[in-house]
């Protein structure tokens, strides 16, 4: 009996096995019915872009084996089975029936535009299925294939989605070779900033129940700028309406709280889906793109400053110009060595010349050679230095000569500022309306100078008269792009100040332009890009609205101010003053020490009194009496030794009389 029931039993355990082992033969051999044509041409119209799909199967594989095995064998690319690989945008859901599908849709992530969906329902599929429910696909594209039909999902920049039936695999969602968005309109965001876009005028008006600014641009000078002819060309291709906001707050890009949150600007309201595309000269960088969709950039700009222009300046001290510093050095290095060896020479040599046996008459001497003033004939046993010394000073004096006629009659200028080194040790400030900047995103912080700039920032807005007087001081920079080697400030407030600006030489950054776009519109606004860019029409809009709209003082920041314009100038003191300088202190000196030799010959007397027996002296030299008494029987004197004898007379005189009175 027991084991009568024992038999019994496996034999209802082994029967329903063999049966589904049967079951799973015929099905797999069972022909499907999508042919492998059909099901080729499904899987090309359905992952256009996928490298890589997932798939999805419902429980009872077993009615579905044969469809799977098809698809594994015609998917060319890698796929995975009941995982969810991010960086794989295709999925593939399989099942008998629309429920299966519809709970298997929960772990596809269908708001990224770039997914696409193939759904394959082994039986008939009703117009009432849940599986018509575009909510559930976002902004995916999507085909589903029954028994009973083949739907496809209307593109996702058409607004409201739907889903047609079509007659045949061919007419599934294709290439977005021709885009239309059938006049849809789209919420767009920017702000007036020369030369992107020109639109100033706004009227109120209620979007989604609130009020909002937008703008009017109702005449072909508000619908100017090179990204807003640029958007125009998007819309009058993708055939889209618009309606254009006006950017509100402080921020105008807006501003990173942490990795997951943002505050403000145009990025924030991309975020929130409030607006679809935004422009306005947006940064194509890695902190954006974290948040939100960037397009293909249409334009590479540098950042760079507007420095002060050199001014030109008199010096005071433009005689010493023609010699550095160092050889000025040189030359008195030169002057005091040649000094102490005449002195010594003369101190040891007897047969010397005796008047170098004093140093201030040795250096007196020596200048007057080395300037070509002084030729005194006694020279004996000093021959070869004197002469050595006066070459080297003509040589000199001739280079020092040339120099300084050349700088002497052209304009002086200040030292240019053309590096992020130069621009710190000028101790320039610079800054921008809104908050401050995100720096990684404006200056390389990685560089030793560029890496200091954030310390020389300053807020502009509120200080409006403090940023005046730094302008006039010469203290303040003003930060900008050039696009095609045309400088534009960041903020249009600067434009009445750059008439005493030049273009800084060396750039602290550059970036890419980008539209920032809604995901379900990037594919198509990323086309339309790459055709502007390719065919030359950005370039275009860029010269066109920049040979409008530029003003001359743009264009002039360029062009050097500074260099030899060929016009020679007078001469006035100023330049000239280190010259007057050495005469005055000379005479003065020359007075001093004269002043002094006379008080020493004095002794206690007043100097007028020495003056007056100076005078009455000088009287009796030149009376005849005197040339009789005193000069007779002397030899005839040479009118040139006249003074000299003139002068040996009134010390000898002033000693005699002084001695005189002292006794």
């Amino acid at each position: 009996m027991k084991v009568n029931s024992m038999f019994g039993v496996l034999l209802l355990i082994i029967i329903p096995v063999l049966t589904d082992k049967r079951n799973i033969m015929k099905n797999s051999k069972t022909e499907s019915w999508i042919s492998t044509e059909n099901f080729t041409t499904m899987i090309k119209k359905s992952f256009l872009y996928s490298k890589c799909c997932n798939i999805f199967l419902s429980e009872s594989i077993y009615d579905v084996d044969t469809l799977l095995h098809q698809f594994i064998n015609i998917y060319p690319r890698e796929y995975v089975l009941h995982q969810r690989l991010y960086n794989c945008q295709g999925y593939f859901l399989l099942g008998p029936t629309d429920g299966e599908i519809e709970n298997a849709m929960r772990v596809v992530p269908s708001s990224i535009s770039t997914t696409e969906i193939l759904i394959i329902i082994n039986g008939e599929l009703k117009n009432t299925s849940k599986l018509f429910d575009v909510s559930l696909f976002g902004n995916s594209n999507a085909n589903i294939v029954s028994r009973s039909g083949i739907w496809t999902l209307s593109e996702n920049y058409l607004k409201p989605r739907f889903f047609f039936k079509v007659h045949s695999y061919e007419e599934l969602m294709s290439e977005f070779n021709i885009v239309n968005m059938k006049g849809r309109e789209l919420q767009v965001c920017t702000f007036h900033q020369p030369p992107f876009s020109y639109l100033n005028k706004t009227i109120k008006k209620v979007i989604d129940g609130m009020e909002e600014d937008v703008f009017l641009a109702d005449s072909d000078n508000e619908k100017d700028g090179i990204e807003m002819k640029i958007f125009l060309v998007m819309a009058e291709k993708l055939n889209f309406t618009w309606t254009i906001r006006k950017l509100k707050g402080k921020y105008r890009y807006g501003r990173r709280i942490n990795n997951t949150e943002w505050h403000g600007g145009v990025i924030q309201l991309v975020l929130e889906k409030k607006v679809d595309l935004a422009f306005g000269n947006v940064r194509l960088t890695p902190n954006h793109y974290q948040f939100v969709n960037m397009s293909t950039p249409w334009v590479q700009m540098l950042t760079q400053f507007l420095v002060p222009r050199p001014q030109p300046i008199t010096n005071f001290w433009a005689l010493m110009r023609p010699f550095s510093m160092g050889s000025w050095i040189l030359v008195l290095i030169m002057l005091i060595a040649k000094s102490m060896y005449m002195y010594i020479r003369a101190r040891v040599d007897p047969q010397f010349p005796k008047r170098f046996r004093s140093i201030f008459c040795t250096i007196t001497e020596l200048i007057g050679r080395l300037v070509g003033m002084w030729m005194p004939r006694n020279t004996v046993n000093a021959r070869l230095e004197l002469h050595l010394w006066q070459t080297a000073g003509f040589l000199l004096v001739t280079a020092y000569c040339s120099s300084l006629a050349a700088r002497l009659t052209n304009s002086e200028y200040e030292d240019r500022i053309d590096t992020i080194r130069q621009f710190l040790e000028a101790d320039l400030l610079w800054g921008h309306k809104g908050p401050v900047p995100f720096w990684p995103d404006y200056l390389d912080l990685d560089d030793i100078y560029a890496s200091q700039l954030s310390s020389r920032y300053i807020p502009v807005k509120g200080q409006e008269a403090y940023l005046h007087t730094l302008i006039e001081q010469r203290k303040f920079a003003i930060y900008g792009f050039v696009i095609d080697s045309i400088f534009f400030p960041e903020d249009d407030i600067f434009n009445e100040y750059i008439k005493n600006y030049r273009l800084m030489k060396e750039s602290t950054g550059n970036y890419y332009s980008s539209f920032v776009v809604q995901s379900w519109l990037l594919q198509p606004i990323d086309m339309v890009m790459l055709w502007l860019r390719e065919s030359g029409i950005a370039l275009f809009h860029l010269n066109n609205v920049m040979h409008r709209r530029i003003s001359f003082n743009l264009r002039e920041v360029v062009k050097e101010h500074d260099s030899l314009d060929g016009i020679y100038r007078r001469l006035g003191l100023t330049p000239l003053g280190v010259g007057f300088l050495v005469l005055i202190v000379g005479l003065l000196a020359s007075t001093i020490i004269f002043f002094y030799e006379l008080k020493q010959a004095s002794n206690s007397r007043s100097i007028r009194e020495v003056f007056r027996d100076i005078q009455k002296k000088r009287q009796i030299y030149k009376s005849h009496s005197y040339k009789r008494i005193y000069r007779k029987g002397a030899e005839p004197i040479d009118r040139n030794s006249s003074n000299e004898n003139f002068d040996s007379f009134i010390i000898k005189s002033v000693g005699h009389t002084t001695s005189m009175e002292s006794a």
